[in-house]
Protein backbone atom coordinates (compact mmCIF):
# COMPACT_ATOMS: atom_id res chain seq x y z
CA UNK A 1 0.00 0.00 0.00
CA UNK A 2 1.23 3.56 -1.36
CA UNK A 3 0.63 6.60 1.15
CA UNK A 4 -2.05 7.52 -1.48
CA UNK A 5 -3.36 4.35 -0.74
CA UNK A 6 -3.28 4.39 3.28
CA UNK A 7 -6.15 5.84 5.52
CA UNK A 8 -5.84 9.13 6.03
CA UNK A 9 -7.37 8.71 9.74
CA UNK A 10 -4.76 6.62 10.66
CA UNK A 11 -1.62 7.72 8.61
CA UNK A 12 1.00 10.26 10.46
CA UNK A 13 1.43 13.31 8.12
CA UNK A 14 4.54 14.14 7.02
CA UNK A 15 6.31 17.42 6.26
CA UNK A 16 9.41 17.47 3.24
CA UNK A 17 11.47 20.55 4.14
CA UNK A 18 13.37 21.70 1.20
CA UNK A 19 16.03 24.56 1.32
CA UNK A 20 17.36 25.75 -2.16
CA UNK A 21 19.04 28.71 -3.33
CA UNK A 22 19.77 29.91 -6.87
CA UNK A 23 19.16 26.49 -8.32
CA UNK A 24 15.75 26.01 -9.84
CA UNK A 25 16.10 23.25 -12.03
CA UNK A 26 17.91 20.93 -9.92
CA UNK A 27 15.00 22.17 -7.38
CA UNK A 28 11.67 21.36 -9.46
CA UNK A 29 14.18 17.70 -9.85
CA UNK A 30 14.42 17.25 -5.88
CA UNK A 31 10.11 18.16 -6.20
CA UNK A 32 9.72 15.69 -8.47
CA UNK A 33 11.24 13.19 -6.58
CA UNK A 34 9.02 13.84 -3.46
CA UNK A 35 5.75 14.90 -4.99
CA UNK A 36 4.33 11.27 -6.11
CA UNK A 37 5.10 10.00 -2.79
CA UNK A 38 3.15 12.37 -0.62
CA UNK A 39 -0.41 11.31 1.11
CA UNK A 40 -3.51 13.86 0.96
CA UNK A 41 -2.00 14.72 4.52
CA UNK A 42 1.71 15.16 3.45
CA UNK A 43 3.45 18.96 2.75
CA UNK A 44 5.97 20.65 1.45
CA UNK A 45 7.73 23.55 3.14
CA UNK A 46 10.92 24.67 0.86
CA UNK A 47 12.94 27.79 2.36
CA UNK A 48 14.40 29.63 -0.47
CA UNK A 49 17.16 30.87 1.19
CA UNK A 50 17.82 34.46 -0.32
CA UNK A 51 17.55 33.23 -3.87
CA UNK A 52 18.96 35.88 -6.56
CA UNK A 53 15.16 35.01 -8.33
CA UNK A 54 12.97 34.18 -6.11
CA UNK A 55 11.09 30.94 -5.87
CA UNK A 56 7.53 31.66 -6.82
CA UNK A 57 5.04 29.40 -4.70
CA UNK A 58 2.24 29.85 -7.31
CA UNK A 59 4.33 28.20 -9.56
CA UNK A 60 5.62 24.62 -8.07
CA UNK A 61 2.05 24.14 -7.12
CA UNK A 62 0.52 24.21 -9.92
CA UNK A 63 3.88 22.30 -11.24
CA UNK A 64 2.99 19.43 -8.78
CA UNK A 65 -0.11 19.27 -7.47
CA UNK A 66 0.81 18.99 -4.16
CA UNK A 67 0.00 20.78 -1.22
CA UNK A 68 3.54 22.98 -0.78
CA UNK A 69 4.18 26.36 1.08
CA UNK A 70 7.44 28.87 0.14
CA UNK A 71 9.18 30.72 3.09
CA UNK A 72 11.63 33.37 2.19
CA UNK A 73 14.71 35.06 3.12
CA UNK A 74 15.74 37.75 1.35
CA UNK A 75 19.43 37.30 2.86
CA UNK A 76 20.76 33.74 2.94
CA UNK A 77 20.87 32.05 6.55
CA UNK A 78 22.54 28.93 5.68
CA UNK A 79 21.68 25.25 5.48
CA UNK A 80 21.42 24.42 8.80
CA UNK A 81 19.38 28.03 9.94
CA UNK A 82 17.49 26.83 6.93
CA UNK A 83 16.38 23.98 8.08
CA UNK A 84 15.39 24.67 11.32
CA UNK A 85 12.99 27.15 10.02
CA UNK A 86 11.74 24.65 7.67
CA UNK A 87 10.56 22.44 11.07
CA UNK A 88 9.35 25.36 13.01
CA UNK A 89 6.79 26.42 10.17
CA UNK A 90 5.81 22.12 9.22
CA UNK A 91 2.46 21.26 10.22
CA UNK A 92 2.99 17.52 10.52
CA UNK A 93 3.98 14.69 12.74
CA UNK A 94 7.25 13.47 10.90
CA UNK A 95 9.67 15.73 9.65
CA UNK A 96 12.19 15.13 6.76
CA UNK A 97 14.77 16.97 5.04
CA UNK A 98 15.78 16.78 1.19
CA UNK A 99 18.89 19.06 -0.40
CA UNK A 100 17.97 20.74 -3.26
CA UNK A 101 20.11 19.53 -5.32
CA UNK A 102 19.32 15.60 -4.28
CA UNK A 103 16.22 13.14 -5.02
CA UNK A 104 14.49 10.56 -3.04
CA UNK A 105 14.36 7.04 -4.08
CA UNK A 106 10.79 6.05 -4.61
CA UNK A 107 10.16 4.42 -0.99
CA UNK A 108 11.97 6.57 1.03
CA UNK A 109 8.52 8.30 2.47
CA UNK A 110 6.74 5.08 3.08
CA UNK A 111 9.69 3.47 4.52
CA UNK A 112 10.78 5.89 7.08
CA UNK A 113 7.03 6.43 7.80
CA UNK A 114 6.47 3.00 8.72
CA UNK A 115 9.42 2.32 10.89
CA UNK A 116 8.36 5.31 12.76
CA UNK A 117 4.58 4.13 13.01
CA UNK A 118 5.75 0.50 13.98
CA UNK A 119 7.50 1.86 16.97
CA UNK A 120 6.00 4.97 18.96
CA UNK A 121 9.16 5.00 21.03
CA UNK A 122 11.53 5.27 18.00
CA UNK A 123 12.66 9.34 17.72
CA UNK A 124 13.70 9.22 14.36
CA UNK A 125 15.58 7.03 11.71
CA UNK A 126 18.86 7.77 9.79
CA UNK A 127 18.42 7.07 5.97
CA UNK A 128 20.93 5.11 4.00
CA UNK A 129 22.29 6.80 0.82
CA UNK A 130 23.59 6.29 -2.44
CA UNK A 131 25.75 8.89 -4.81
CA UNK A 132 24.73 9.35 -8.36
CA UNK A 133 26.55 11.52 -11.13
CA UNK A 134 29.92 11.68 -12.01
CA UNK A 135 31.82 11.84 -8.58
CA UNK A 136 29.47 9.41 -6.75
CA UNK A 137 32.36 6.41 -7.98
CA UNK A 138 34.46 7.33 -5.01
CA UNK A 139 31.43 8.43 -2.70
CA UNK A 140 30.04 4.64 -2.88
CA UNK A 141 33.37 2.95 -2.22
CA UNK A 142 34.42 5.03 0.78
CA UNK A 143 30.69 6.19 2.97
CA UNK A 144 29.90 2.40 3.90
CA UNK A 145 33.12 2.13 5.40
CA UNK A 146 32.06 5.22 7.47
CA UNK A 147 28.85 3.81 8.32
CA UNK A 148 30.27 0.59 9.43
CA UNK A 149 32.42 2.33 12.02
CA UNK A 150 29.76 4.67 13.49
CA UNK A 151 27.77 0.85 13.73
CA UNK A 152 30.29 -1.02 15.27
CA UNK A 153 31.55 2.07 17.84
CA UNK A 154 27.85 2.84 18.38
CA UNK A 155 26.73 -0.88 18.76
CA UNK A 156 23.82 -0.71 16.90
CA UNK A 157 21.85 -3.56 16.93
CA UNK A 158 20.80 -5.50 13.74
CA UNK A 159 16.96 -5.64 14.01
CA UNK A 160 15.83 -7.02 10.64
CA UNK A 161 17.49 -6.88 7.32
CA UNK A 162 19.09 -3.69 6.53
CA UNK A 163 17.46 -1.90 9.82
CA UNK A 164 19.45 -1.23 12.96
CA UNK A 165 18.36 0.76 16.18
CA UNK A 166 20.31 2.34 18.70
CA UNK A 167 20.54 3.79 22.02
CA UNK A 168 22.37 7.04 23.78
CA UNK A 169 25.62 4.89 22.79
CA UNK A 170 25.17 6.33 18.63
CA UNK A 171 27.15 9.29 20.09
CA UNK A 172 30.46 7.34 20.43
CA UNK A 173 29.81 6.13 16.82
CA UNK A 174 29.35 10.09 15.29
CA UNK A 175 32.16 11.87 18.06
CA UNK A 176 34.78 11.04 15.15
CA UNK A 177 32.52 11.05 11.96
CA UNK A 178 29.05 12.16 10.69
CA UNK A 179 28.68 9.82 7.36
CA UNK A 180 26.01 10.84 5.21
CA UNK A 181 23.11 8.88 6.21
CA UNK A 182 23.23 10.27 9.63
CA UNK A 183 23.08 13.74 7.55
CA UNK A 184 19.82 12.19 6.30
CA UNK A 185 16.75 11.82 9.28
CA UNK A 186 12.92 11.26 9.28
CA UNK A 187 11.92 12.87 12.98
CA UNK A 188 9.11 13.20 14.77
CA UNK A 189 8.95 16.65 15.05
CA UNK A 190 8.76 16.96 18.61
CA UNK A 191 12.15 14.99 18.63
CA UNK A 192 13.82 17.08 16.11
CA UNK A 193 12.71 20.16 17.98
CA UNK A 194 14.30 18.87 21.28
CA UNK A 195 17.48 18.11 19.49
CA UNK A 196 17.66 21.50 18.44
CA UNK A 197 16.59 22.98 22.23
CA UNK A 198 19.47 20.61 23.26
CA UNK A 199 22.07 21.90 21.45
CA UNK A 200 21.27 25.44 21.15
CA UNK A 201 21.11 25.54 24.99
CA UNK A 202 24.53 24.32 25.24
CA UNK A 203 25.90 27.10 23.05
CA UNK A 204 24.01 29.37 24.72
CA UNK A 205 26.23 27.76 27.76
CA UNK A 206 28.80 27.78 26.87
CA UNK A 207 28.86 31.21 24.70
CA UNK A 208 26.83 33.18 28.17
CA UNK A 209 23.84 33.97 25.63
CA UNK A 210 20.89 35.27 26.21
CA UNK A 211 18.27 33.60 24.27
CA UNK A 212 18.11 30.75 21.60
CA UNK A 213 18.03 33.15 18.89
CA UNK A 214 21.51 34.23 19.75
CA UNK A 215 22.87 30.66 19.53
CA UNK A 216 21.20 30.40 16.45
CA UNK A 217 23.40 33.01 14.74
CA UNK A 218 26.44 30.94 15.75
CA UNK A 219 25.41 27.99 14.41
CA UNK A 220 25.74 29.34 10.57
CA UNK A 221 28.42 27.92 7.64
CA UNK A 222 29.76 24.99 6.52
CA UNK A 223 29.47 21.68 8.30
CA UNK A 224 26.59 22.75 10.56
CA UNK A 225 23.62 20.84 9.23
CA UNK A 226 26.32 17.83 10.19
CA UNK A 227 26.36 19.04 13.41
CA UNK A 228 22.76 18.12 14.55
CA UNK A 229 23.28 14.75 14.50
CA UNK A 230 26.29 15.01 17.46
CA UNK A 231 23.45 16.30 19.83
CA UNK A 232 20.65 13.40 18.46
CA UNK A 233 22.05 10.79 21.20
CA UNK A 234 22.08 13.15 23.91
CA UNK A 235 18.18 14.08 23.44
CA UNK A 236 16.69 11.04 22.24
CA UNK A 237 16.98 7.49 23.59
CA UNK A 238 15.91 5.34 20.69
CA UNK A 239 17.24 5.84 17.32
CA UNK A 240 16.94 4.00 14.00
CA UNK A 241 18.90 3.24 10.58
CA UNK A 242 17.44 2.39 7.34
CA UNK A 243 20.43 1.41 5.68
CA UNK A 244 19.34 0.68 2.57
CA UNK A 245 19.88 3.24 -0.47
CA UNK A 246 16.61 5.44 -0.27
CA UNK A 247 18.27 9.03 -0.38
CA UNK A 248 20.29 9.44 -3.74
CA UNK A 249 22.92 12.39 -3.02
CA UNK A 250 24.32 14.38 -6.23
CA UNK A 251 28.21 13.89 -6.48
CA UNK A 252 28.87 16.42 -9.35
CA UNK A 253 31.71 18.40 -7.57
CA UNK A 254 28.98 20.92 -6.69
CA UNK A 255 30.89 21.34 -2.65
CA UNK A 256 33.72 20.96 -3.41
CA UNK A 257 35.15 18.85 0.02
CA UNK A 258 38.12 17.46 -2.11
CA UNK A 259 39.84 21.25 -2.67
CA UNK A 260 42.27 21.67 -0.68
CA UNK A 261 40.91 25.54 0.58
CA UNK A 262 37.62 23.80 1.27
CA UNK A 263 39.35 20.75 3.60
CA UNK A 264 40.79 23.52 5.43
CA UNK A 265 37.54 25.19 5.84
CA UNK A 266 36.23 21.80 6.96
CA UNK A 267 38.41 21.11 9.35
CA UNK A 268 38.60 24.49 10.92
CA UNK A 269 34.37 24.24 11.04
CA UNK A 270 34.81 20.93 12.75
CA UNK A 271 37.59 21.71 15.43
CA UNK A 272 35.14 24.21 16.39
CA UNK A 273 32.09 22.31 16.77
CA UNK A 274 33.80 19.71 18.69
CA UNK A 275 34.98 22.69 21.27
CA UNK A 276 31.80 23.58 21.64
CA UNK A 277 30.68 19.79 22.18
CA UNK A 278 33.63 19.61 24.96
CA UNK A 279 32.94 22.64 26.43
CA UNK A 280 29.41 21.69 26.80
CA UNK A 281 30.32 17.86 28.57
CA UNK A 282 32.11 19.87 31.00
CA UNK A 283 29.09 21.41 32.64
CA UNK A 284 26.32 20.08 33.76
CA UNK A 285 24.60 19.21 30.70
CA UNK A 286 23.28 15.75 29.08
CA UNK A 287 26.69 15.73 27.84
CA UNK A 288 28.36 15.41 30.76
CA UNK A 289 28.61 11.56 30.99
CA UNK A 290 30.80 11.71 27.82
CA UNK A 291 33.16 13.91 28.65
CA UNK A 292 36.34 11.64 28.04
CA UNK A 293 35.14 10.78 24.94
CA UNK A 294 34.13 14.00 23.77
CA UNK A 295 37.65 15.44 24.97
CA UNK A 296 39.47 12.60 22.71
CA UNK A 297 37.94 13.49 19.86
CA UNK A 298 38.32 16.73 20.30
CA UNK A 299 42.34 16.51 20.18
CA UNK A 300 42.11 14.67 17.48
CA UNK A 301 39.89 17.13 15.63
CA UNK A 302 42.63 20.06 16.13
CA UNK A 303 45.39 17.50 15.32
CA UNK A 304 43.48 17.08 11.94
CA UNK A 305 42.94 20.56 11.41
CA UNK A 306 46.47 21.49 12.11
CA UNK A 307 47.45 19.12 9.50
CA UNK A 308 45.36 20.71 6.81
CA UNK A 309 46.35 24.31 7.71
CA UNK A 310 49.90 23.00 7.11
CA UNK A 311 49.16 21.34 3.78
CA UNK A 312 47.61 24.98 3.34
CA UNK A 313 50.48 26.93 4.43
CA UNK A 314 48.56 28.61 6.93
CA UNK A 315 51.53 28.22 9.29
CA UNK A 316 50.46 30.16 12.38
CA UNK A 317 46.85 29.08 12.23
CA UNK A 318 48.71 25.01 11.97
CA UNK A 319 50.37 25.99 15.42
CA UNK A 320 47.39 27.28 17.42
CA UNK A 321 45.59 24.27 16.54
CA UNK A 322 48.34 21.79 17.52
CA UNK A 323 49.01 23.62 20.85
CA UNK A 324 45.82 23.05 21.48
CA UNK A 325 45.79 19.71 20.83
CA UNK A 326 49.11 19.02 22.81
CA UNK A 327 47.61 20.91 25.38
CA UNK A 328 44.92 18.10 25.77
CA UNK A 329 46.81 15.31 25.68
CA UNK A 330 50.05 16.38 26.00
CA UNK A 331 53.42 15.86 23.51
CA UNK A 332 53.28 12.93 21.72
CA UNK A 333 54.97 11.39 18.50
CA UNK A 334 53.01 12.80 16.17
CA UNK A 335 52.90 16.19 17.85
CA UNK A 336 56.09 16.43 17.46
CA UNK A 337 56.39 15.10 14.13
CA UNK A 338 53.76 17.61 12.95
CA UNK A 339 55.89 20.79 14.64
CA UNK A 340 59.14 19.47 12.60
CA UNK A 341 57.52 19.45 9.37
CA UNK A 342 55.61 22.91 10.28
CA UNK A 343 58.72 24.65 11.44
CA UNK A 344 60.64 22.98 7.73
CA UNK A 345 57.91 24.51 6.05
CA UNK A 346 57.44 28.03 7.65
CA UNK A 347 61.72 28.09 7.16
CA UNK A 348 60.87 27.17 3.34
CA UNK A 349 63.00 24.35 4.01
CA UNK A 350 62.21 20.65 2.69
CA UNK A 351 60.76 17.93 4.49
CA UNK A 352 62.23 14.71 5.05
CA UNK A 353 60.76 11.98 3.21
CA UNK A 354 60.21 9.87 6.43
CA UNK A 355 57.80 12.46 7.72
CA UNK A 356 56.44 12.78 4.90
Amino acid sequence: MTRQQANPKTMSSISVVVPTRDRPQLLRAALASAAPQLGCKDEIVVVDDGSVVPVREADLRQAFGVRLRVLRNDASHGLAWARHQGVEAARSDYVVHLDDDDLYAPKLLGECARRLGADPDLAMVFIGVEGFGDDSGKFNRVHPEGVARVLEEGQGLLVDADFFVFDRRLALGLLNRVPMPFQRVMARREAWLAVTRLRLACYQQVFALGSPDAARELIRGTLRDSEWALYAPFACERLGLINQPLYLQRCQGQGGSSQLAMREQHAAQSAAIKSVLERAARADTPLRPLHAPIRASLEKTLFDAAYESLAASAHRQALGYLLRSTVILGAKARHLKLLARLTLSYLGLPVPARWQ
